[in-house]
């Protein structure tokens, strides 16, 4: 179960050593600029598609939470960066993720920000 604390979700663009625990992982995730300790869950696919790994953290520590899909590979559609890079993705097509499913966003909605209501000059 992954923190409720969860402020943005990035997904690994580039192949990572799936060797790699908690320090290693948590390397990579700073390398991408993320910082679980701070709300961002790192999301590590591997390269043959088989394995997602999310690394997540609170003030009291990390999460790692690891998929493996038994019934073959995970059919996103995702290709691998030379450099290291990432994207932001949301929690429902993080959800999705964990499930297998494949998801291809074709156009995201705004999100929605509160303006501040100026008063009416006299």
């Amino acid at each position: 179960m992954l923190p409720s604390l969860i402020r943005r979700v990035l997904i690994a663009q580039h192949r990572i050593d799936f060797r790699k625990y908690f320090d290693g992982l948590l390397a990579e995730a700073y390398r991408l600029g993320a910082d679980p300790y701070a709300g961002d869950c790192v999301v590590f696919l591997k390269g043959d598609h088989t394995q997602l790994r999310a690394l997540a953290g609170d003030s009291l520590g990390l999460f790692l939470v690891s998929r493996r899909f038994e019934g073959g590979a995970l059919r996103a559609n995702f290709t691998f960066a030379r450099d290291p890079s990432c994207s932001t993705i949301t929690m429902a097509e993080l959800s999705l993720l964990f499930e297998g499913a494949s998801f291809t966003v074709h156009r995201r909605v705004h999100e929605w920000k509160k303006t501040a209501i100026k008063p009416l000059s006299p």
